[in-house]
């Protein structure tokens, strides 16, 4: 679920670069985007550990960033 999330907030943040409009913090950054969109789920679904999965989940997407460019 967390990798799901994470590639979702990644998936997300490179969609946002295209258009220049829209802020830079949290919609083109990968860690913010993913940190808010998934930290509602993951409360919802965990409680008060869902921070912590959304915390994991947009530590991950930034990997994800790195390991693709």
């Amino acid at each position: 679920m967390i990798l799901g999330a994470a590639a979702l907030g990644h998936l997300g943040a490179d969609f946002f670069t295209q258009f220049d409009w829209m802020p830079d913090k949290p919609m083109k950054c990968n860690m913010c985007l993913t940190f808010w969109l998934n930290i509602g789920p993951f409360i919802f679904l965990s409680g008060y550990e869902g921070i912590f999965y959304a915390a994991l989940a947009a530590i991950i997407s930034e990997l994800y960033l790195k390991l693709l460019q």
